[in-house]
């Protein structure tokens, strides 16, 4: 399982709730029409919180931000998880994000998305957790940050290595599951092994050429992943000064290249609506900092496994107590901010039990007549 916070959350409701829930219908009658009209998305369900009041909260918030969204992702097709796995896994989370604060403070709305890499072998789909949260505490009416990467990553980072050793699932940490590039964004297809059987010289002019001239951001992407993948098969990448020489080989301006993690690059081809250069970032072991080939060789891989995977048990327990503080840090925080949130008293109800006989032996009453006033007409002014 991985967690991922969307980066948009500014404009109206609907564009989330519509991704979440609806989606174009092609079978339309005027295929040819821009946009499709929207049909219900199929293999989406709502397995917790209200889609109308979610929406209608979002609308009304004040704050720049009006919401934060996100997805738990996982290897997993969604009839291979219990609903009781589910909904803990919900719970869990939701005590990660809103350390403290009790459920009438904030609203979440649950969708599962299990349409992903869907095909003949495997008719249900990946699981995925969509969740929806207004930015706004709802007791006080205070803005609400769900997630700030500087001071939540690494709690958030620890729910789910935890969760994915306690329930045995898909961790993404493991070397041998480590990909040399990475093609996922927000507008392409999800994640899967990178496959260049049958790439060959020709190909690979060919992306040089669309790299040249790429016609948007994530074909440019696609064919520099392409180019990379395939000069390293034949060990003309060995480190990450070789992974900039290639990148400048290619006709690519580096813009940044001290990340850790990535490098950006933009081509002077490919610009946006001012007439500036995109920048594309690109993510992947080949990118990182420390890129070593010798690495990435098969036997290396295998013996990093079985360190990773012996050493499981102590880093579950340090994640483990990782979490609580983080838990504890950010509880006290949300306690700070939201002192002068009062709880509102509860409605002062008299309840009697009547019995069902007596309500039985009540005689109907008549329709009431209407006033006469109402009968009278009145003059506008």
């Amino acid at each position: 399982m991985i967690v991922k916070f969307h980066d948009h959350g500014k404009g109206p409701a609907s564009g989330a709730t519509n991704y979440l829930l609806k989606e174009r219908d092609k079978s339309s009658d005027n295929p040819e029409s821009k946009p499709l009209p929207l049909k219900k998305r199929e293999h989406a369900r709502v397995l917790s919180g209200d889609p109308v009041l979610t929406e209608q909260l979002i609308n009304t918030t004040p704050y720049k931000q009006k919401y934060k969204s996100g997805v738990l992702s996982f290897e997993k097709r969604a009839n291979e998880l219990t609903e009781k796995q589910k909904f803990e896994i919900m719970k869990k989370f939701e005590e990660v994000i809103f350390c403290g604060l009790e459920r009438d403070q904030y609203d979440i709305l649950w969708i599962e998305h299990a349409d992903k890499d869907i095909d003949e072998a495997h008719p249900v789909g990946r699981l995925e957790l969509n969740f929806l949260i207004p930015g706004q505490e709802l007791r006080s009416g205070k803005r609400l940050q769900p997630f700030y990467a500087g001071a939540d990553l690494v709690r958030v980072d620890a729910f789910k290595d935890v969760v994915n050793y306690e329930y045995k699932l898909a961790d993404p940490n493991e070397p041998k599951r480590a990909r040399l590039t990475n093609s996922h964004s927000e507008n392409s297809a999800p994640p899967s092994a990178y496959i260049t059987k049958g790439y060959d010289r020709q190909a690979a002019k060919k992306d040089a050429e669309i790299i040249k001239n790429p016609p948007n951001r994530e074909v440019l992407r696609e064919a520099i992943n392409r180019r990379m993948e395939y000069d390293f098969n034949i060990e003309q990448i060995k480190s990450r000064e070789g992974v900039l020489l290639s990148l400048r080989r290619l006709g690519l301006k580096v813009e940044r290249a001290n990340s850790e993690s990535c490098i950006s690059v933009s081509c002077k081809n490919l610009r946006n609506k001012k007439g500036e250069p995109i920048h594309l970032r690109l993510k992947g072991d080949i990118y990182k900092k420390d890129f070593d080939a010798n690495k990435k060789q098969e036997h290396t891989i295998e013996a990093a496994q079985r360190a990773y995977v012996s050493r499981l048990p102590r880093e579950y327990e340090r994640n483990k107590r990782t979490l609580a503080k983080g838990i504890e840090i950010k509880e006290k925080y949300h306690a700070g901010l939201y002192k002068d949130a009062e709880l509102p008293e509860p409605l002062k109800l008299n309840i009697v039990d009547i019995p069902l006989e007596i309500i039985k032996e009540q005689p109907e009453r008549e329709p009431t007549r209407p006033s006469k006033h109402l009968d009278t007409p009145t003059t506008g002014f």
